[in-house]
């Protein structure tokens, strides 16, 4: 039978892993040096055929940041000739990236290249198996045309069920990308273009035998015919197919002169079978694109099945969020904050993509958690939040003297100025603190002189003021603020409803909240009810008169906790194949749920602005449980906040609290970049719907009213059943967006390079607001404004 696959393109690269096999420093050292090695090679006659592809633009970056001018100079020629691959990927992140950010660098890099005659068209991506629309978003709006995908199949798949097919990738604005939805990115080094006697995990898969003795020409012949054969016999029709490699079996791997040796030593025997060409990503796009017009076109999320890695380190995850707000809090509290301050802005830029880049920690971490070397890189990724959450608060405090702020906070009266940094219009809730503990109640006046309605509260720092006002955007307003004597509370006994021990439990009129609140609470938004030893019954939306709870596990506001507990498989260490077995589930068949106990509800503060619940739970896998619900009296909006004190374990655990919310004709939304999509439909076909991303929260949209919640701190969600179960791939039906919603808050399942110690004392942001926003863009938009909040700074 006559080959149809007449050329195998290969893409030589070194999958950019900041991280994993060492320390991030020396892994960026390593990745420049291959770069200088490369420009080296290429000036020498037997290395004319030779190509390199830098996978990320953060290694060239750092190539630019030492590189003389005459390497500058060399390297714009190599690639514009097409020798040296430009990929207009910057990292491969997670979807934790902040999409505009990556945006603006990209932009920078298509400007610098254009100008020295270097196309920025084409882009790849290695071991992640998704990238969300977002980020696909940021490349299409500079110049970027192909994709070439290298998805590693470890807990996750590629999508459309089949690799090494192409396609076209569009967007809501009609841009499109074209995609080859390529194979894992060492499958060049199975197939032997690599001359290398070592064994790797993945030999004895893709060919079935382990490494022989065969001569490397002889190897890669054997391996690649059969290769070819499965692809040809499984349907494959074009006559070209795509592989890449590396210099080794490994992560940051170093470019190999001799894979061109053997190519050429291949050729020269069996190149009129099957020619293999080594090529960079401008000349396979240019030698493919024309052959792939008539490739489907798609639409949707190619979601990220390793984004529950982000479940693996809360708090630091927390803190990296936290930064994120805060610089985009600075971006709108002035404008021109990037242009003022230039390091700050670049370094707080810098680390939100480092952070966001998918590499957590060391291969062994599991494995070796108690390892030095585990250790220093687990503190120096946490380090890349922290020091974007320092460059931002820096350009904060800035921001804040250039407007006035006195930077003092222990006066008892005095004048704020309140910042909106929403971009909608509508009542918000306004707080700040004062650093004293001698302020029993407080008096607010606008600038006009009206007195606004405030409610004093403890602060561990001493009392915040909290009032609600209506703003407009980008409209600053002033107030004043003055310490008032608090009115001596005392008991009415003419009035049936209280006892002498001071107890408000009897039903009445002169006081006809306090007596029910240890059942049920009510504003004119909402009547949850609960009851202790019972937990949540009720979470009405008063709109309607509808039950909000929606279906799952257990009801809102009610923590989970999933433990898988180590056995003894009888081979490597429990630690380790335990997570291994699971495959795409996110706990093992013999995991076991517990949900969290309601053991008592107190009524912590009760006031004319909002009232406190703090819900108390027992729960497994903790040392303490809470749940605190802060319900506003004007604004259709619960904050609830869980505090947790989880405990250290080597087993298999997860953490969860429910958002699933019962809405008639429904449809359940999330958002990464710009274009809100439905988790279940609005994906490739083929891809993740266990678990999601997503960067603000959920919106829930119907005709008769929906919700926005906002995840501030706890990007990962979870959808479908709480047990191991077949995984269905995605296949775009209905009913694939109406499966329970949690927040998926921690885990530790990954057996390799994400951290397995969950413990520490944390707590976890969630915002609910009510919403009558039917589309979905402007729903999510909304969500998104709701989430800054105004922004306050003493004056006087």
């Amino acid at each position: 039978m006559e080959r149809k696959i007449k050329t195998l393109y290969v893409i030589h690269h070194s999958h950019t892993d900041i991280g994993y096999t060492d320390l991030q420093e020396r892994v960026i050292d390593t990745q420049v040096d291959y770069i200088h090695t490369v420009l080296k090679m290429m000036k020498q006659p037997e290395y004319q055929d030779f190509r390199w592809n830098c996978e990320t633009l953060f290694c060239v970056e750092e190539f630019w940041k030492e590189a003389t001018e005459e390497e500058k100079e060399d390297f714009c020629r190599l690639a514009s000739e097409g020798k040296i691959g430009i990929s207009g990927s910057y990292l491969n992140f997670t979807d934790l990236l902040d999409c505009s950010i990556a945006d603006a660098r990209l932009a920078k890099w298509k400007a610098y290249f254009d100008a020295h005659h270097v196309p920025m068209k084409t882009a790849m991506i290695a071991d992640i198996n998704g990238i969300s629309m977002g980020y696909r978003d940021a490349m299409l709006n500079n110049g970027v045309e192909f994709l070439f995908t290298n998805i590693h199949c470890h807990h996750g798949m590629y999508p459309l069920y089949q690799n090494q097919t192409p396609y076209f990738w569009e967007n809501a604005k009609g841009q499109r990308m074209l995609v080859w939805n390529g194979e894992h990115y060492n499958l060049g080094n199975v197939l032997g273009l690599k001359p290398e006697a070592n064994n790797s995990y993945m030999q004895k898969m893709y060919t079935g035998k382990e490494s022989g003795l065969e001569a490397p020409v002889e190897k890669l012949h054997t391996n690649l015919v059969n290769y070819l054969n499965e692809c040809e016999e499984q349907g494959y029709h074009y006559n070209f197919i795509i592989t890449s490699v590396s210099g080794v079996f490994s992560d940051n791997a170093p470019p190999a002169g001799d894979i061109l040796e053997n190519i050429q030593a291949y050729n020269k025997k069996y190149g009129t079978e099957t020619e293999i060409r080594m090529v960079s990503l401008q000349e396979l796009y240019a030698a493919i694109k024309d052959e792939l017009t008539d490739a489907p076109v798609y639409h949707g999320d190619l979601t990220d099945w390793w984004a529950d890695g982000v479940g693996s380190t809360p708090y630091a995850v927390k803190h990296y969020k936290e930064a994120q707000h805060k610089y985009h809090l600075c971006e709108r509290l002035d404008k021109k904050a990037g242009e003022k301050y230039p390091e700050l802005w670049r370094t707080a830029q810098d680390n939100l993509m480092l952070y966001a880049e998918h590499t957590w920690g060391h291969s062994s971490t599991i494995t070796n958690p108690y390892d030095t070397m585990v250790l220093n890189l687990d503190i120096r990724k946490n380090s890349y939040a922290s020091k974007a959450h320092e460059a931002s608060a820096k350009i904060m405090n800035r921001i804040m003297k250039e407007k006035g702020d006195l930077l003092r906070y222990y006066n008892t009266s005095g004048k704020i100025r309140v910042y909106p940094t929403a971009k909608t219009e509508g009542p918000q809730a306004v707080e700040f603190y004062i650093e004293t503990l001698n302020m029993p109640t407080a008096e607010v006046r606008d600038s006009e002189g009206n007195v606004l309605t405030c409610q004093v509260s403890e602060h561990p720092r001493g009392r915040r003021i909290s009032f609600v006002d209506t703003f407009k955007p980008g409209e600053p307003k002033e107030y004043t603020y003055a310490r008032k004597e608090a009115v001596p509370e005392k008991m009415n006994t003419r009035q049936c409803y209280m006892g002498a021990e001071r107890v408000r439990d009897i039903v009445n009129n002169y006081d006809a909240e306090t007596y029910h609140l240890p059942y049920y609470y009510e504003n004119k938004y909402f009547m949850l009810s609960y009851r202790a030893q019972e937990g949540i019954q009720s979470l009405i939306d008063k709109r309607t008169g509808k039950e909000l709870l929606g279906k799952g596990e257990v009801p809102f506001f009610t923590p989970i906790y999933q433990v898988t507990e180590l056995k003894d498989h009888g081979y490597l260490c429990r630690e380790y194949a335990e997570r291994s077995l699971m495959g795409r589930n996110i706990r093992g068949a013999h995991a076991k749920l517990y949900c969290a106990k309601l053991e008592d509800i107190v009524v912590e503060e009760r006031g004319p602005v909002f009232t406190i619940l703090r819900l108390q739970y027992t729960m497994p896998g903790s040392i303490y449980t809470e749940v605190i619900l802060k319900f506003y009296e004007e604004i259709p909006r619960i904050d609830f906040t869980m505090h947790l004190g989880k405990t250290i374990s080597m087993n298999e655990e997860n953490i969860f609290l429910p958002l699933s919310l019962n809405f008639e004709d429904s449809s359940l939304y999330l958002r990464k970049g710009k274009e809100a999509f439905r988790p279940g439909i609005d994906q490739l076909p083929g891809t993740c719907m266990e678990y999601y991303m997503s960067d603000d929260g959920i919106a829930y949209t119907s005709p008769e009213g929906g919700a926005l919640i906002a995840t501030r701190d706890t990007p990962l969600v979870y959808m479908g059943e709480m047990k191991h179960h077949p995984i269905v791939l995605c296949d775009q039906k209905e009913e694939n967006n109406q499966r329970p919603i949690y927040s998926w808050v921690m885990n530790n399942k990954w057996e390799t390079n994400f951290k397995m110690d969950l413990s520490g004392f944390g707590e976890y942001l969630y915002s609910l607001w009510l919403s009558n926003e039917t589309d979905p863009e402007k729903a999510m938009d909304e969500l998104k404004e709701k989430t800054f909040d105004p922004y306050v700074m003493i004056i006087e």
